[in-house]
């Protein structure tokens, strides 16, 4: 039962660890280099 808890720990260590790779802040899509098309309302 032991084995079981401290796997199951590791692997949640090891996942949240790997989720947090890559994001550096915000999501967004800059303006100026894919300008959304403008759409007007009648």
């Amino acid at each position: 039962m032991q084995k079981i808890r401290v796997t199951l720990l590791l692997a949640m260590l090891f996942f949240c660890a790997l989720s947090g790779c890559g994001t550096k802040g915000p999501l967004y899509i800059p303006e100026r280099q894919y300008p959304q098309p403008s759409t007007t309302n009648p």
